[in-house]
C-alpha cells in the first residue's frame, strides 16, 4: 500500500471523489448483505442497524462529497494584525495525505466503526488498510465482499484474523492507525505506532455516566432517554449509559419508570422480542454474568425471563444500591445491566465521577442551572445536558474521549485535517512590501507628513507599530532578492526610525 501511495493516485481529489460514490453505491447495492450480516453477529433487529450503522454511513459519504473541495483547501492566514515582523508576509496550512493508514475496528458497531474512518481517509487522499474485528465475523466478510466490489485494491485492502494478525499488521511501518476498542488494546496499538512514529487516532470508551438531580423537570422523558442509551444494541456502545447516580428522592420513582420503558418497549419477554439485540459471544455473556453475580447490590428483575447462555441473552436489568467499589464498577459494562448509586448533594455526584477515570461521556439531568454545574465540574469527551447519545448524530462536531477514554477526537472535518498531514507555507509578498516601505520612506523624510503621523488622536499606537516596523526593517534588510531601489528605502526609513526612537 505504500507503494500504491508513492504512485499518487490516491492524491487526486477527483479520484477520491470517484472512490467515495463508488462506496455510497456498494453500500446501497449491498444494505441486505450488511443488515443480515449485522442481524447474524449481534442478533439486532434491522432498524435499529439501518439508523445505527448504514444511514450514518451513507450520510457521511454525502457530507464529504458536497465539502471535500472546501474542506482540502489550504488555509490562508493573514499575518501582521499582532506581528508586524510578519506584516509583509501570507501564509497557508495545506492539507495532504499522511499516507498509509490502518483502521481497526470494533465488534459492537462493526461496519460504522469500520467504514466511517474509511471514509475520512479516502477523502484525505490516503491509502488504507482496514481490521474489521474478528468476534463479528459476518460483518467483518460483508466489508471485504463490498470493499473488493467498490473500491480500487490499490487504495484500499482488508485484513482478516485476530490477534496474531493485528499485531502484525502494527509491525509494518504505517503512517497513521485508527483504532475503535479497550483501553488495554489502544495502549498496544499506541505503542507499535510509537515505533515508527506514526500518527495515532484512539476511541476508547469508559464508563459513561448518568446523572439525575431533583429538579429535573419530565422524570417520565428522562426514563426514557436513559433506558434506551442503556438497551440499544443491548448495552453494548460505547457512549452508553454505563451506570447511574440519582438523588435519593426521586431514586424510588425512577425505578417505576424504568420497569415500565422496559415493558413497553420489550414485553415481559425481551428474548420473544424482535428488537432486542444479543450479546456479541459466549465469552462476553459468560464476563457479564459473573460481575452480576459478583455485585453487592440488590438485583431487580424487571422481565419474566431468565439469562441465557446458549442464546446470547442477558434480560435489562436494575442493580440498587450498589456501592462505588461494587464489582459492577470496576469496568465498562458493556451490557444491559445499570448499576443505581443514590446521592444526597450534587458535590457527592460530582465527586464520585471525578474520583474515576474520565469517561467518552456523561449525560445530566435537571434545571439548567444544575446541568451546566456538573458539565462545569467534570471531565468527559462530551456532555449531553437533558438527553443521551443523541450528539453522536452530530456529524459536524468534534466526537472523541480524554484521559483514558482517548483524547482525539473525530468528526468530518476533523477527519480530513487529522487524516493529513498539515504542511506550512510562507512567502514574502513583495509588491506590498514595496508600497509600504517606499511610502514609509515618503512619510518619514517629509518632516509635516511625519508630524501628522505622530501626532494623530491614536499616537500611542502609531509609536508601538514604529517600534515594530524597525524591528520588521531589520529583519528584513539583509535579504539579497530584493531590488537595490527598495534596500536603500529600507536603509532610509531604518535611519529615521533610529533617530525619532532612539534605537
Amino acid at each position: 500500500m505504500r507503494a500504491s501511495f508513492a504512485q499518487g493516485t490516491t492524491r487526486d481529489i477527483k479520484f477520491r471523489k470517484q472512490q467515495l460514490n463508488s462506496l455510497l453505491a456498494g453500500v446501497r447495492k449491498n444494505s441486505k448483505l450488511l443488515l443480515d450480516a449485522l442481524s447474524m453477529d449481534l442478533g439486532r433487529p434491522t432498524v435499529e442497524s439501518e439508523v445505527f450503522e448504514i444511514a450514518p454511513v451513507e450520510y457521511e459519504i454525502g457530507q464529504f462529497l458536497k465539502y471535500m473541495d472546501k474542506w482540502a483547501k489550504p488555509d490562508k492566514h493573514k499575518l501582521g494584525s499582532e506581528q508586524a515582523a510578519l506584516l509583509m508576509c501570507s501564509m497557508e496550512v495545506r492539507k495532504v495525505p499522511h499516507g498509509t493508514v490502518a483502521i481497526i475496528g470494533a465488534w459492537n458497531y462493526p461496519i460504522r466503526l469500520v467504514l466511517l474512518p474509511l471514509i475520512g481517509a479516502l477523502a484525505a487522499g490516503n491509502t488504507v488498510v482496514l481490521k474489521p474485528s474478528e468476534l463479528a465475523p459476518h460483518s467483518a466478510m460483508a466489508i471485504e465482499i463490498l470493499v473488493s466490489e467498490c473500491l480500487d485494491p490499490n487504495a484500499v485492502r482488508v485484513v482478516q484474523g485476530g490477534a496474531a494478525e493485528t499485531s502484525e499488521l502494527l509491525k509494518q511501518k504505517l503512517d497513521h492507525i485508527f483504532y475503535t476498542g479497550n483501553g488495554k488494546v489502544g495502549r498496544l496499538v499506541a505503542k507499535a505506532a510509537a515505533e515508527h512514529l506514526a500518527g495515532v487516532t484512539l476511541e476508547l470508551g469508559g464508563k459513561s455516566p448518568v446523572v439525575v438531580h431533583h429538579d429535573v423537570a419530565d422524570l417520565g422523558a428522562t426514563a426514557t432517554r436513559i433506558m434506551w442509551a442503556k438497551l440499544a444494541n443491548s448495552g453494548q456502545t460505547c457512549v452508553g449509559a454505563d451506570y447511574l447516580l440519582v438523588h435519593r428522592s426521586i431514586k424510588d420513582k425512577l425505578v417505576v419508570l424504568f420497569r415500565n420503558f422496559i415493558e413497553n418497549a420489550y414485553t415481559k419477554s425481551p428474548q420473544k422480542s424482535p428488537d432486542y439485540t444479543r450479546i456479541i459471544n459466549g465469552r462476553h455473556w459468560q464476563r457479564i454474568m459473573e460481575l452480576l453475580d459478583a455485585t453487592k447490590g440488590n438485583i431487580i428483575n424487571c422481565t419474566d425471563d431468565q439469562a441465557d447462555q446458549a442464546d446470547r441473552y442477558i434480560p435489562p436489568t436494575l442493580v440498587d444500591g450498589v456501592h462505588p467499589n461494587d464489582p459492577l464498577m470496576s469496568h465498562e459494562l458493556f451490557g444491559p445491566i445499570l448499576p443505581i448509586i443514590t446521592y444526597d448533594t450534587l458535590d457527592e455526584a460530582v465527586n464520585l465521577i471525578n474520583s474515576r477515570d474520565q469517561p467518552l461521556a456523561l449525560y445530566a439531568f435537571g434545571s439548567s442551572k444544575t446541568t451546566e454545574y456538573i458539565v462545569a465540574n467534570t471531565r468527559s469527551g462530551s456532555a449531553v445536558s437533558n438527553d443521551t447519545m443523541y450528539h453522536m448524530a452530530a456529524n459536524n462536531y468534534p466526537f472523541g474521549g480524554t484521559g483514558p477514554s482517548a483524547g482525539l477526537s473525530v468528526d468530518q472535518k476533523v477527519c480530513v485535517c487529522r487524516l493529513s498531514e498539515q504542511i506550512n507555507k510562507a512567502k514574502p509578498n513583495s509588491n506590498s512590501e514595496t508600497k509600504l516601505f517606499k511610502s514609509l520612506a515618503i512619510i518619514l523624510n517629509d518632516r509635516t507628513a511625519l508630524e501628522a503621523f505622530l501626532t494623530d488622536p491614536n499616537s500611542n499606537s502609531y509609536r508601538a507599530g514604529l517600534v515594530s516596523l524597525a524591528q520588521t526593517i531589520k529583519q528584513y534588510a539583509w535579504r539579497d532578492h530584493y531590488d537595490q531601489q527598495l534596500m536603500s528605502d529600507f536603509q532610509t526609513v531604518a535611519n529615521r526610525l533610529k533617530e525619532l526612537l532612539a534605537w
